[in-house]
């Protein structure tokens, strides 16, 4: 159901399997009295144990796109695996065949844990109680491995007893913590799509009007108070609607679309772009003056005009005028530098367009 409900993502299937698999497992531990040979039946319930803590924890590095080889988690399943069967079924130690599988499942609880809470720089709260509930289990399977090893080579009762107590007290609430914070996280992950839609221009891909004064506002408070300067950029695309009437609407957002991603190209990451509507874009950057700022609309201007816009069969010259607005920290209103930015804009068209002006807020 999360899977399909939560945008069919590919991680959702791993957690999906590490449950079912973890299902499965516990049904096979109440069905022991059927197995006939023990080294068969802990073989196949120490392998259901480890695929399923290593499916959510693949799951985990596909939600975050870390770089983590599958291998990693083969390997750690071959070694686990090859553990247990060898200390249940070759060379008996109860210590080690109790207590060695669970050291691997030990391994990608942690490796889940650091995953989630590094996915990125400020974690959500659904992420932090995921990473807390994972490091708990793991903790919680690291005592249970710790009293199973201490048996020795031999089975121990009483250790055994103790064992059952943490293994199977502590376990199931565990995993009903594990996957009450992980659809948590597929929630706050739909959420967060669904705001960034809700900010997204469709066509362009970069902030709509509403996006991007939510977040340049923001920008400029924060880059003032570093002391840095901070200057937008309005650009309009010269003769837009000729462009429209001549090659038509379909061409017309070709020539909007490859702009934009030339802008975005030769501006910094943290530099803010949006649509404010039709062929009309605004830019807000921190740079160590404003003549750095009219550099850069001038560089943009250049870029814009020297090559042109293909679209099918044709290319489409296109040039574009911009007005550069020193934001000051005694005027930090965007509306206010939106205005007399657009007025920049309005007098390089008169000018003869393919232009940057500068105005001061």
């Amino acid at each position: 159901m999360a899977w399909h409900s939560m945008g069919k993502q590919r991680f959702a299937l791993f957690f999906f399997a590490s449950f079912a698999i973890s299902a499965v497992m516990w049904a096979i531990n109440l069905a022991k009295p059927i197995f006939g040979q023990v080294s068969f039946y802990w073989s196949l319930v120490t392998s259901l144990s480890m695929i399923a803590v290593l499916l959510g924890t693949w799951g985990h590095k596909l939600r975050a796109n870390t770089r983590l080889s599958p291998y990693v988690f083969i390997g750690l399943f071959i070694i686990g695996f090859s553990g247990t069967f060898y200390f249940s079924a070759i060379d008996r130690h109860a210590g080690l065949m109790m207590s060695w599988y669970l050291y691997v499942d030990v391994i990608s609880l942690l490796l889940s844990s650091w995953i989630i809470y590094r996915h990125r720089v400020k974690p959500r709260p659904a992420e932090i109680g995921a990473a807390v509930i994972h490091l708990i289990f793991a903790i919680c399977l690291a005592v249970a491995a710790s009293i199973a090893l201490a048996q020795g080579r031999q089975f121990d009762p009483e250790l055994i007893a103790l064992y059952s107590i943490v293994n199977f007290t502590a376990l199931p609430a565990a995993y009903v913590g594990m996957s009450v914070f992980v659809l948590y996280m597929l929630a706050s992950d739909l959420a967060e799509d669904m705001k960034s839609l809700a900010m997204t221009d469709p066509l362009t891909l970069c902030l709509n009007r509403r996006g991007f004064f939510e977040q340049a506002q923001q920008q400029i408070y924060q880059y003032h108070q570093r002391n840095q300067h901070v200057c937008l950029i309005y650009w309009d695309i010269d003769k837009f609607k000729s462009i429209n009437d001549n090659y038509g609407h379909s061409a017309g957002d070709t020539v909007l679309i490859t702009t934009t991603r030339r802008v975005q190209r030769h501006i910094k990451r943290h530099d803010l772009i949006g649509r404010l509507g039709g062929e009309e874009f605004v830019i807000l950057i921190a740079r160590a003056e404003y003549r750095d700022a009219v550099n850069v609309a001038e560089r943009l201007r250049v870029l814009l005009a020297k090559r042109p816009v293909k679209s099918g069969k044709v290319k489409i010259p296109v040039t574009a005028s911009f007005g550069v607005v020193d934001i000051p920290p005694s005027s930090p209103e965007l509306e206010n530098a939106i205005n007399l930015a657009d007025k920049a804009v309005y007098l390089a068209k008169e000018q003869g367009r393919n232009q940057v002006v500068f105005s001061q807020a």
